[in-house]
């Protein structure tokens, strides 16, 4: 069995072993919708959403696609021909959660001398734009996303963006990136948290939110496409739906845990 698909098979144990209700994506959304207006109706807090960017609201493939796009035509791809020339063959669908994902996608064998010093070398130009305001502008907002927050919003939902980007490499162009794509944002019961520093820990950075998440009204829902964070938030908010937005992710273990609830996407047809 390959890496990848040791990988895969770890994702979908995970899937199966959590036995997520089973509702389509749309009935989980109509959920999500109907708690947000019962909360108004029954409590005193605001009920709030917390919603992941990556991978979640975003698709981050095509950042990715950019990059290794640019590589190619790089002078550092020049002593990887045989590489280069495979990935010359690429297209959007290949990319992966990692770089290697994406190396494997593409029938390259991660292991062998050659691909391993070529991965590296592309890992490492690719981290020096990936995680930055500029190429944030290759995100693609996933289809139907930006028209349920609104509807959250509109119904008088507190909106909470949780993400791992960092303040200081890619806070400016999350910010433009909100406003450009139609989501609520800047405006009343809107806020985005970000990682005060690249070196801090995602799961530390989203735990950590708790407290201002309470602060702001009752948890309603939760948003992730990482299972470590998604089983993170349930053990904090037990009576909150946790929705595993399920896109890519990375293949770092997470405990089981029931009473989660998944989605392919925001479609609600």
């Amino acid at each position: 069995m390959s890496k990848n698909e040791r990988v895969e098979k770890i994702r979908k144990d995970w899937i199966a072993a959590c036995g997520f209700h089973p509702l389509s994506d749309g009935q989980v959304l109509g959920q999500v919708l109907e708690w947000v207006c019962k909360d108004l109706e029954t409590r005193q807090l605001r009920p709030v959403l917390l919603l992941d960017l990556d991978s979640t609201l975003y698709e981050v493939g095509p950042r990715s696609y950019q990059i290794l796009k640019e590589w190619m035509d790089s002078v550092e791809s020049r002593p990887y021909g045989p590489i280069r020339d495979r990935l010359s063959s690429m297209t959007k669908a290949d990319i992966g959660y990692s770089i290697a994902d994406t190396f494997s996608n593409l029938g390259l064998a991660v292991h062998e001398a050659e691909t391993e010093n070529a991965l590296k070398a592309v890992k490492k130009f690719w981290g020096k734009r990936f995680f930055t305001n500029e190429y944030l502008a290759h995100d693609e907002a996933y289809a139907g996303a930006a028209t349920f927050v609104q509807e959250a919003h509109a119904l008088g939902a507190e909106i909470i963006y949780l993400t791992g980007r960092d303040e200081p490499g890619m806070g400016k162009g999350t910010r433009n990136r909100l406003l450009q794509d139609g989501f609520p944002f800047e405006r009343e019961r809107t806020h985005l948290l970000l990682k005060r520093s690249f070196e801090l820990d995602d799961l530390e950075h989203k735990a950590a939110a708790a407290d201002y998440v309470k602060r702001h009204g009752n948890l309603v829902a939760s948003f992730e496409n990482e299972p470590p964070n998604l089983v993170a938030l349930s053990e904090i908010f037990p009576a909150a739906m946790h929705v595993f937005v399920d896109t890519i992710y990375s293949d770092r273990p997470a405990p089981v845990r029931s009473g989660l609830y998944r989605i392919t996407g925001f479609d609600r047809a």
